[in-house]
């Protein structure tokens, strides 16, 4: 069996530290190859180490000084615990403002703290929505639309229908996209269901993105957390395409995302 280790040590006194990245590519790169050095872990095992400041242990850089709050990316994500969001984008504690909600929707008090981070904490240069394979909140607005009674079920708990009806509309868009490739036929087919799910979180993410463009005051992109492979990405046109996508600029932008990973889906 390989033994996988990742550690954060506090870097030596004088000790060169990355820097924190001056804007929203830069945040964009250091995520996406944090996350690249996560998945390779998991391929080949072996022994990272990360040095990080004293912040990151809740200690202050001198004696009697507070600790101050500098993360340069904001994220929302989903709550899921196999979706760590520091460890899978290889990052230590105050690197991220971090939000996370079931189906990483975004309702006000997210857009809220969000918010927060951007007009409060200057380090902060991008905002990412991170969404993962097989999401228990898109699987619940899967099923509530293929069997109605399923939503019936959730009359009388309006705390978990609010976060199916918001993810609801992607996961419409994501049974458009499959027919679309595959026929209607497609919705018989032994896949579908788990295909409509993982597309479902492809579309739901990208919507949430659009949303956070058009209320946050700064960059914004998303990705999927493969449970898989542990990549961050999307389903292009060649199959998984690894990194942090910008939000669609257009209906007909979202379209052909969802039309992307409609044609790889396996549903047959």
């Amino acid at each position: 069996m390989q033994q996988r280790e990742i550690v954060w040590r506090q870097a030596l006194p004088g000790e060169e530290q990355p820097a924190r990245p001056a804007d929203a590519e830069e945040a964009r790169v250091r995520l996406q190859s944090g996350n690249a050095d996560f998945a390779r872990l998991g391929d080949l095992g072996g022994r990272q180490v990360i040095s990080v400041g004293p912040e990151a242990f809740g200690l202050p850089r001198q004696v009697g000084a507070g600790v101050p709050q500098e993360p340069f990316a904001a994220v929302l994500a989903c709550s899921d615990a196999r979706a760590p969001v520091e460890l899978l984008f290889n990052q230590a504690g105050n690197s991220m403002f971090v939000v996370r909600v079931a189906g990483n929707v975004p309702g006000r008090e997210c857009l809220g703290s969000l918010n927060y981070a951007v007009d409060n904490l200057p380090t902060v240069k991008m905002i990412t929505v991170l969404g993962h394979t097989s999401c228990g909140a898109v699987t619940a607005a899967v099923d509530a639309l293929l069997a109605p009674q399923v939503y019936l079920d959730l009359i009388h708990d309006p705390s978990l229908r609010a976060i199916v009806d918001a993810l609801l509309a992607g996961v419409r868009m994501a049974d458009e996209a499959l027919v679309a490739a595959h026929g209607r036929d497609v919705r018989d087919a032994p896949g579908f269901r788990t295909a409509l799910i993982d597309l479902g979180v492809t579309a739901n993410a990208a919507i949430t993105a659009v949303v956070l463009a058009r209320a946050v005051d700064c960059a914004v992109t998303y990705g999927v957390f493969s449970l898989t492979n542990r990549r961050v990405g999307i389903t292009g046109p060649n199959g998984w395409q690894a990194g942090l996508m910008d939000p669609p600029d257009g209906d007909r932008s979202l379209t052909e995302i969802l039309r992307w990973g409609a044609v790889n889906a396996e549903v047959w």
